[in-house]
């Protein structure tokens, strides 16, 4: 069962700059999975992309979405974010861009600032896994 805040245990994910599996689901049904930069401000999760991606044309055509983060120091703990886009904002010089760059410890630049724009997510579940099962599954092999 999906809880409606991060799990004390998991909230650390949030707040490093790890990088998101972010799912979305392309108009023909499909799925899609990318590698992703995020920022957390404890209320919605903001990713950068550009409107010329396939990713983009998906948050079109179905705003709900799920991303995951792993802890890297245990690839078997990690949390589960469901979610739907809340907002697309252009981001016309890449100010958030290049705020994630420095988060993440690059520096890309602002080359394709003219179709940036910040996804904005606001979490409506969230699962977290430890040892490769959820706090449910734990109590449950508990009894």
């Amino acid at each position: 069962m999906a809880s409606s805040t991060p799990p004390a245990s998991h909230a650390h994910l949030l707040e490093q700059p790890l990088i998101a599996h972010l799912g979305t689901v392309r108009p023909d049904g499909s799925p899609q999975v990318s590698e992703m930069w995020f920022d957390w401000d404890g209320q919605v999760a903001r990713f950068t992309h550009t409107t010329k991606r396939q990713k983009f044309k998906n948050f079109e055509h179905e705003p709900r979405v799920a991303f995951s983060i792993a802890d890297p120091d245990d690839p078997y703990t990690f949390l589960e974010v469901r979610g739907a886009v809340e907002s697309i904002e252009p981001d016309p010089n890449a100010d958030f861009y290049v705020s994630l760059q420095r988060a993440y410890g690059l520096q890309i630049g602002r080359g394709d600032a003219d179709v940036r724009v910040v996804i904005t997510i606001r979490p409506t579940g969230f699962v977290g896994v430890t040892g490769g099962q959820t706090e449910a599954e734990q109590a449950a092999s508990k009894h």
